[in-house]
């Protein structure tokens, strides 16, 4: 009882609304999550709106080695159980994470019996769907209703930016106003929303990054990611540099950046990631010289020094 309520008390103290807060809020303890491949395609990908995929994804570089879709779902949650057990000894349970790709890229029925599949799974508190803001039928979202009427589910958008021309340099093949669309037909479902968020890109000025940090609130996702640009071998940003390479801000400049736009988020907002890092054989830029925890520390003091917390600056939104 102790140690948990001395996890507790250091949650509360961090400056954002963390997943480990969260997490006691809705579960009543630390939870994690298992990334699974179900196999689905990529519209950009498979010739629907493209076949290159994203410029910056090389999607090697944050799929897990027990993720592989020749195996069942249950069958990769089995074999990531032992390790990821051992490291979250306190967790009440998980959360299957439907990660690579676009996982409602695909059929209706088909959809329906992998949400079925996990949801069924021994210890599975909650399902986590990846997509694009552009996957979202209407036959799809009746899916995803029914799934969250049996179970806890999130379904998580790659919005990357709420800038136009930053998406079309990433080569998203869709805009600011297809991921609005996108989550507000969740939330008229009463769907868990989280938004995945790219910062420190080239193409968009500092304040405009910031400003997309209101623009979300605005649209009332209840989740963010956060990460910044990465070029991994094998995307193609790898394969197109600009004229004296990739000169990306340093991790003191993303901190600065992330700081500030924690100031305008909600703070009712889930802060799921603050900062991600690619395997290092994978990346090319930037190479820092310090790890995730670091530049989430460096975040922290930045917010404190400003007596600053997230949502400092967020207007603030009803409902």
């Amino acid at each position: 009882m102790a140690r948990r309520d001395a996890a507790r008390q250091r949650q509360a103290a961090l400056p954002y609304h963390t997943v480990g807060r969260f997490a006691r809020e809705q579960f009543g303890a630390p939870i994690f999550r298992v990334v699974v491949d179900a196999g689905c395609s990529c519209p950009v990908r498979d010739g629907t709106r493209g076949s290159d995929g994203c410029a910056f994804c090389s999607i090697e570089g944050f799929r897990p080695p027990t993720a592989r879709p020749e195996l069942s779902i249950a069958e990769q949650v089995a074999r990531a159980l032992p390790r990821l057990s051992a490291r979250y000894p306190q967790a009440a349970g998980f959360l299957v994470y439907f990660q690579p790709y676009t996982n409602t890229h695909t059929t209706p029925e088909r959809l329906e019996a992998m949400l079925a599949e996990a949801s069924r799974i021994e210890g599975a508190l909650g399902l986590v769907i990846g997509t694009r803001p552009d996957a979202l039928p209407r036959e799809i979202l009746d899916v995803l209703c029914a799934a969250a009427r049996r179970t806890w589910l999130q379904v998580e958008l790659g919005v990357q930016s709420t800038h136009d021309p930053t998406l079309r340099a990433l080569e998203r093949r869709h805009d600011w106003a297809t991921s609005c669309k996108a989550i507000h037909a969740l939330r008229r479902r009463r769907l868990r929303v989280g938004a995945h968020m790219i910062l420190a890109t080239p193409w968009e000025p500092p304040l405009q990054q910031i400003e997309g940090a209101r623009r979300l609130s605005a649209a009332g996702v209840d989740a963010v990611k956060l990460h910044h640009l990465q070029v991994l071998r094998g995307s193609r940003l790898a394969q197109t540099p600009p004229e004296g390479g990739w000169r990306l801000p340093d991790w003191r400049a993303y901190a600065e950046l992330a700081s500030s736009f924690l100031e305008g988020l909600d703070p009712r907002i889930t802060v799921e990631r603050l900062c991600a890092k690619a395997p290092p054989e994978l990346l090319i830029a930037p190479r820092w010289e310090v790890d995730a925890a670091t530049v989430r520390a460096r975040i922290c003091e930045r917010l404190r020094s400003r007596r600053s917390r997230q949502g400092t600056l967020a207007p603030r939104f009803a409902g």
